[in-house]
């Protein structure tokens, strides 16, 4: 029999109707039946992967600067190694924003004339995640700009490693290797991905900070800050 809650940074505890009952039995003995519900956040684990999966795309990089020789199971070897955890960083960041456009829509005023026209205009995934953010926010032009930017290329990215097309493109190149690629290794490198990771805890420190004015919403963030000092993402600031 399960002993009690693990209480995580973050963690959100309640009850919910019918969970918490007091009766009288037979006896005349007073009984009761508790059951707790929880709802655990998982925008800071996403974070956390991505940056997890950052440090080994740095790595990674570095060992393809020392490494790279003439041998292509080499070359082969060491490109992976960096594709695999950016690639990883860029999709982590993209699913980090969508789960935040979920936390947020319900707090957005959105109509469902609004959401019928974004599907009649086939809105993109980043439009849609910007506008929700730029409703509850309420941001002004200059930096709601630089998140529509942020946004778009984050999900951009993420789309095309979720959903590879296997259409031909040009193959490109790159300042630090000396053969053509397929594009997807000029995508997925390390400094792509840590500018998208950067981009993506600069836009949620941005929110934290700035706040809004649904106390729902600035707890939730604040439970989110929270969950990234106890996972070592963030470090708290005196």
């Amino acid at each position: 029999m399960a002993n009690g809650v693990l209480l995580f940074e973050g963690l959100t505890v309640g009850i919910l109707p019918n969970d918490f009952i007091i009766s009288i039995n037979e006896a005349g003995q007073t009984e009761s039946k508790l059951i707790l519900s929880t709802a655990y956040n998982v925008i800071p684990i996403w974070i956390k992967i991505a940056s997890d999966n950052l440090s080994h795309a740095k790595t990674a990089s570095i060992n393809l600067a020392e490494m790279w020789s003439d041998n292509s199971d080499t070359q082969k070897s060491l490109l992976i190694s960096e594709l695999t955890p950016s690639m990883q960083v860029i999709i982590a960041c993209g699913i980090a924003l969508d789960a935040l456009y979920d936390m947020l829509r319900p707090y957005s005023k959105l109509s469902e004339t609004d959401i019928i026209k974004w599907k009649n205009n086939k809105t993109g995934r980043a439009k849609q995640i910007t506008e929700v953010i730029r409703r509850v926010y309420k941001l002004n032009v200059g930096i709601l700009n630089d998140f529509k930017t942020s946004i778009s290329q984050i999900i951009k990215f993420r789309d095309m490693g979720v959903h590879p097309s296997l259409e031909l493109k040009n193959a490109c190149s790159r300042s630090d290797i000396s053969v053509l690629l397929d594009w997807k290794f000029c995508a997925y490198t390390y400094d792509n991905a840590k500018r998208c990771f950067e981009s993506t805890l600069h836009m949620m420190i941005y929110l934290h900070e700035k706040g809004c004015n649904e106390t729902i919403v600035t707890d939730s963030m604040n439970n989110i800050f929270a969950a990234l000092q106890e996972l070592k993402v963030v470090k708290r600031t005196m």
